[in-house]
């Protein structure tokens, strides 16, 4: 008996498109499924910095408040967190508080916290730090939080261009900077500097 070869039939175009249509499906599912296991969730998206403690991240169902205060220019102000936006601190809320940047230091520790504040207020107040160029070397800055004040001594007042970010570096010893807006441009319609005044700790 002969055997012969089967006959060969031609595969119809249109199942070559669902067999490929479905092994793309596939192959796309897989991939898609591959990078979200790969990206982060973003409730885990990082902060600036992984050492940033802060008033929210103190162990406490009710943070103790912190307040600043500059005797000598009669400044009592909350401190707040003022968050980091991806390319700038996010100040449009922060009315009359000292917004404490995130990323910078916090207290009791080396490094260097750095406090923001409103020059003038959106309804031509002036702010809380409106007279911080008036401060002198020498002057006190006292941080209370809770029944625990922590002293601060000027040590330098300053001021530099709006891009500067050398002031807000970390340091090793324990310090704080205060920082607000200076010399407004009407016609750009911004502010050009930053008026700087650094303080070390002392008690």
């Amino acid at each position: 008996m002969q055997i012969y070869p089967p006959r060969s039939h031609p595969v119809r175009p249109w199942i070559i498109t669902v067999v490929l249509g479905l092994l793309l499906g596939s192959c796309g599912a897989i991939y898609l499924f591959w990078r979200g296991a790969e990206s982060p969730s973003p409730a885990v998206t990082p902060s600036l910095t992984p050492l940033v403690t802060g008033p929210a991240a103190l162990n406490s169902d009710e943070p103790e408040r912190v307040t600043l205060l500059i005797p000598s220019i009669n400044v009592a102000a909350p401190v707040i967190e003022t968050l980091f936006g991806g390319a700038s601190w996010d100040v449009r809320n922060l009315g009359e508080n000292a917004g404490h940047l995130e990323g910078t230091g916090w207290f009791d520790s080396p490094g260097n916290v750095v406090l923001a504040g409103h020059v003038e207020l959106a309804d031509g107040r002036p702010g809380i730090f409106a007279r911080l160029d008036d401060l002198k070397a020498g002057d006190w800055v006292i941080v209370e939080q809770g029944t625990t004040q922590r002293r601060y001594r000027i040590s330098a007042i300053k001021t530099v261009e709006a891009d500067d970010l050398t002031v807000l570096y970390p340091t090793e010893q324990e310090r704080l900077t205060l920082i607000t807006c200076s010399d407004y441009d009407f016609l750009q319609n911004s502010y050009q500097s930053r008026v700087v005044v650094v303080a070390d700790r002392v008690e």
